[in-house]
């Protein structure tokens, strides 16, 4: 049995090598993936921001002096509030900061059309107040939890989700282009014919490209590293872990499509499809609020979701396994009852 296994581990090492596309795209990949789009994705911020003082003691001067020294605003004034809110609504602000009568309290309205840029103005106009007196002086209405979105632009958040894709697209395309390859060739014809048993073929695939996917997940980690400065805050080998409970789930998800379709063209259209649908109701680039209960239901069953929500958690959030245990039970459930069905699709192959 373990003869056979190491047989075919070498044959699928054999079988990429000999395809220049797929080794290039092993490289290419993680570079792509995590070197050069999260730039495009960043969302450094150069807010506006006015300040309308209703104080006498001039506090909004000394505001305006603080928010001037910060690289990321852009600071003036307004003479009433109902002049900054149609300023807001024209899209012409990000932010106006209302210093009340009395100077003890201070209100900011954040136009929040979008859900990054408006945690970079809560995080930035609560930074700024902070570094200066009036904050321990007022009273303010300003409160910002930044874990979640670390640092002054939203790089390392896109980061966590373009590894994600990278494990996907590795996992997945590489194991379905592997076994509709062999159904097209009558290579997994001769191999069962030759008595070899569906699970050993399954498992085959599921150690050997888990096995390229971590690789690929160490050297995404490492680019994101030298180029980001991309921290883990959590435990490391947590993360790992849901990782490759992921890849367990992306891997099988290759294998079905490949054995449900019929040649490499439906099987790109049936995968190109589902990950459109998966990506998007993941909560990948869209809050989980903002589906409807019944497309937010689909979350259980989505391996998108478990894998993203459960990296935002390990990587920005610094939690361990511990405090997220569904996340990996639910991807090692939906892999074991896609390996199942993928064992006795294969065991119908004479």
């Amino acid at each position: 049995m373990m003869r056979a296994f190491a047989y075919i581990m070498w044959k699928e090492f054999l079988q990429m090598v000999r395809t220049p596309v797929v080794i290039g795209l092993l490289i290419l990949c993680p570079i792509v993936t995590v070197g050069f789009v999260p730039f495009g994705l960043r969302n450094t911020s150069l807010l506006r921001i006015e300040v309308v003082d209703q104080s006498p003691g001039g506090v909004g001067k000394e505001i305006i002096k603080s928010y001037g020294g910060s690289k990321h605003i852009i600071c003036t004034t307004s003479l009433s509030e109902q002049e900054s809110l149609k300023k807001l609504d024209n899209g012409k602000i990000d932010a106006y900061l209302t210093v009340a009568p009395d100077g003890k309290h201070l209100y900011a309205v954040i136009d929040a059309s979008h859900i990054i840029r408006a945690l970079d103005a809560n995080y930035f106009l609560n930074r700024q107040l902070a570094s200066t007196m009036i904050m321990k002086e007022t009273e303010s209405a300003i409160s910002t939890h930044r874990l979640f979105s670390a640092g002054p632009d939203a790089t390392q958040y896109f980061i966590v989700t373009m590894i994600v894709l990278l494990l996907s697209i590795m996992g997945c395309c590489l194991a379905g282009l592997s076994v509709i390859n062999e159904k097209e060739g009558k290579v997994l014809e001769h191999l069962r014919s030759t008595g070899m048993s569906a699970s050993l073929y399954v498992s085959s695939k599921l150690v050997y490209y888990m096995a390229i996917g971590l690789v690929e997940l160490m050297a995404g980690i490492f680019i994101a590293k030298i180029v980001f400065g991309f921290r883990i805050m959590g435990p490391v080998t947590d993360y790992i872990l849901l990782s490759l409970c992921f890849l367990f789930v992306t891997v099988n998800l290759g294998i079905m499509i490949a054995e449900f379709s019929k040649n490499i063209v439906q099987a790109i259209y049936v995968l190109v499809f589902l990950y459109i649908v998966l990506i998007l109701l993941s909560t990948m680039f869209a809050p989980l609020d903002n589906l409807s209960e019944g497309w937010a239901a689909t979350r259980f069953v989505n391996p998108f979701y478990w894998a993203v929500d459960g990296s935002w958690t390990i990587v920005l959030k610094g939690f361990s396994m511990w405090a997220i245990p569904f996340h990996y039970l639910a991807l090692l459930a939906i892999g074991g009852v896609m390996t199942l069905l993928n064992i006795l699709k294969i065991r119908r192959v004479a």
